[in-house]
């Protein structure tokens, strides 16, 4: 089973719903109120100051997963 949907997430419909959701995820992850990542990476704080927000573990994740999935987007059309 496992090895059918390795093999589906490589055709063009299953390359485009990863970078789909990695891009949702990424930006849900971004807007969100900084805590704690997996209950263990610290939600500490920090002011970015062109956004006048406050920004953190999480914040980063959802930027990295944010720039994947739209790249990746981009790069399925």
């Amino acid at each position: 089973m496992m090895n059918k949907m390795c093999n589906w997430m490589n055709t063009e419909k299953g390359k485009m719903l990863c970078a789909f959701a990695s891009t949702v995820g990424g930006l849900h992850l971004l807007l969100t109120p900084a805590q704690k990542v997996l209950g263990f990476l610290p939600a500490f704080n920090f002011t970015i100051p062109v956004l006048g927000k406050e920004a953190g573990a999480q914040q980063i994740v959802g930027a990295v997963l944010t720039v994947c999935g739209v790249c990746c987007l981009k790069n399925c059309m």
